[in-house]
């Protein structure tokens, strides 16, 4: 269900406001919409796969629903999950972790990023609005468990890259995650 590579028109990126205290209408922007923008370079954005392609990717209800399964509650599986119950297609949201967001968990957290934790809030309340969505979080997703399933669209994600750098095994370097997740030691130590 997201068959394009997320291009788009750094105009498409806009959004209406909306308070705080609302549910989102569209998600916020993202990094690629001004970053490319500025290379002079079609922009693209992370979780609006239709943004920059309103005229030709437009998502008409299906003839034929399917029990969809979607690994992975990233902003790729998010977007899939949403965009195929809004065709009509039962969806199972399935992800290991207890709370949607993927990488964008991390990436919230880096400074002058905080636009992610808008992005969430705006899949937190997509989802609620979409009843033919079952969210399974804290969920191993397994042959056995996509049993029975018409399609399963994995969205698994990234593994963190690890460092091969002389010294990365020092005592004293962390990895990004470790730091995120404040797992690393203080380097005064």
């Amino acid at each position: 269900c997201l068959d394009h590579t997320f291009k788009t028109q750094r105009a498409s990126c806009a959004i209406s406001p909306y308070l705080p205290t609302s549910p989102p209408t569209s998600p916020p922007l993202d990094q690629a919409c001004l970053d490319h923008t500025f290379k002079m370079q079609r922009a693209s954005c992370l979780v609006n796969p239709r943004a920059g392609y309103e005229t030709e990717l437009n998502y008409t209800p299906t003839e034929a629903p399917l029990n969809l399964a979607v690994v992975g509650a990233g902003p790729a599986g998010l977007a899939c999950a949403t965009v195929a119950a809004e065709r009509g297609h039962k969806v199972t949201l399935f992800d290991r972790s207890p709370s949607i967001g993927g990488q964008f968990n991390l990436a919230k957290q880096v400074p002058g990023k905080e636009e992610f934790y808008e992005t969430l809030r705006y899949f937190t309340h997509k989802l609620a609005s979409l009843p033919t969505i079952s969210l399974q979080l804290a969920t191993e997703a397994d042959a056995s468990t996509l049993a029975g399933y018409d399609r399963v669209v994995l969205a698994t994600g990234v593994v963190p890259r690890s460092l091969s750098l002389p010294g990365w095994d020092h005592p004293k370097v962390a990895s990004y995650v470790d730091v995120l997740q404040r797992r690393a030691a203080s380097l005064s130590d």
